[in-house]
């Protein structure tokens, strides 16, 4: 890996590698904010949904007691004519009410379900992605390490030889001084 590394920086330079590594992260980088703003996206719809469920279910529960709440009125009021007709309408609105609130529960409970699952499907991109970046980040910091690792010994020679010449120069200039006679 290395190898090709470094058959890439001599043919198009380190700035080049560099740039390419740069880029290709960037797009990476934009795919899972991409990602994040799609789950983003469906969990603000997720919510919007569960919020239009709730207010369908109140509306639904308030028609309900006000359907009792008229026929309570009638059966207070005299109307027998009907007192079988109405105690069986009675039972099936009681029974829709109560329908009406365990189909509430229960889409309440989905609701929730997805968003923890909306939420876990997030919580992996993130991961995912900040592992990829992880990973090249530690790449780049190898291959800058190696590079550092080929200078260190050119540094050194070329601090021996520049200390050599300044022991030169100290010397010719001994030389001048005690020939001449300053």
């Amino acid at each position: 890996m290395d190898s090709f590394f470094d058959k890439i920086t001599s043919k198009f330079g380190a700035g080049d590698a560099i740039k390419a590594n740069s880029e290709a992260e960037a797009k990476e980088l934009e795919k899972a904010r991409e990602k994040a703003n799609e789950l983003e996206k469906a969990v603000s719809d997720m919510r919007r949904l569960s919020f239009k469920a709730v207010e369908t279910n109140e509306a639904t529960t308030q028609l309900v007691a006000s359907a009792i709440e008229k026929i309570e009125e009638f059966r207070a009021t005299g109307g027998s004519e009907g007192s079988e007709e109405l105690t069986k309408i009675a039972a099936e609105l009681e029974a829709l009410k109560a329908t009406v609130e365990s189909s509430f529960k229960a889409s309440g409970e989905e609701a929730h379900m997805e968003n923890v699952r909306v939420y876990r499907n997030v919580q992996a991109a993130v991961i995912e992605e900040l592992k990829q970046q992880s990973e090249a980040i530690a790449i780049q910091h190898l291959h800058i390490e190696k590079k550092i690792r080929g200078i260190k010994p050119c540094a050194i020679v070329a601090l021996v030889f520049s200390g050599i010449s300044m022991v030169g120069i100290a010397v010719a200039l001994f030389i001048l001084i005690s020939h001449f006679g300053f």
